[in-house]
């Protein structure tokens, strides 16, 4: 009796764990960070991160390699990724353009068009038009924050070209953004475009290499 009772509380306590694991991502801190930062970047509240993080003293005080759990479920709940339109007619572009020199059509990733929007959009709310992003870092530092996995990450950013057709010419134009869209070792991209800001119109292309 005593051993089923002890062999029902091991199941009971491990899918509690498995479930929580499975709930649960790790995010390291890195210097300058905040749990109000950090939950704007994975779209989460900050009630939400203190509350999967009951360990933490003081939610004020946080310092660089501490680990802190991430809600999966609730970051990903209601966030769908199709791309809208004009997303859509820049992909077609983009890979008709990689056609034209023989190469392989990239595959649109949700995880990347995610962040792709989510850097078009922060370009507008923080009034910039850079590479640099003062809520996410690099385009690198980005993709680490948002646990999407790479090897090499190159970005295309562009503001003010009211349509897919505009933004892809002045891409062409530029020597770095041409051997971005064709770098033919790249397999996957993501697309953002958000309308609004001071210049109407804002798109971002995130193109990896795994």
């Amino acid at each position: 009796m005593r051993l089923k009772f002890a062999y029902a509380l091991f199941i009971f306590f491990y899918f509690l764990f498995s479930t929580t694991v499975n709930a649960q991502s790790i995010y390291v801190v890195v210097e300058g960070d905040t749990l109000w930062k950090i939950g704007k970047i994975h779209q989460i509240s900050l009630e939400q991160i203190i509350q999967s993080n009951r360990q933490l003293e003081n939610p004020n005080l946080i310092f660089p390699g501490q680990v802190i759990a991430i809600p999966i479920a609730e970051r990903n709940e209601g966030h769908n990724e199709r791309l809208n339109r004009e997303e859509e007619k820049l992909a077609d572009l983009l890979n008709r353009k990689r056609s034209q020199f023989g190469m392989k059509p990239l595959m649109i990733d949700d995880a990347l068009s995610k962040a792709a929007k989510l850097k078009s959009a922060d370009m507008i709310n923080n009034k910039y038009i850079s590479h640099y992003s003062p809520i996410y870092g690099s385009p690198s530092s980005m993709l680490i924050k948002l646990n999407i996995s790479y090897q090499i990450v190159k970005e295309s950013i562009g503001a003010g070209h009211q349509s897919a057709e505009l933004v892809i010419t002045s891409w062409l134009h530029s020597n770095a953004n041409r051997a971005n869209i064709l770098n033919d070792r790249a397999t996957k991209m993501g697309i953002g475009y958000v309308k609004g800001g001071q210049y109407g119109h804002y798109w971002t292309v995130l193109i990896v290499e795994y």
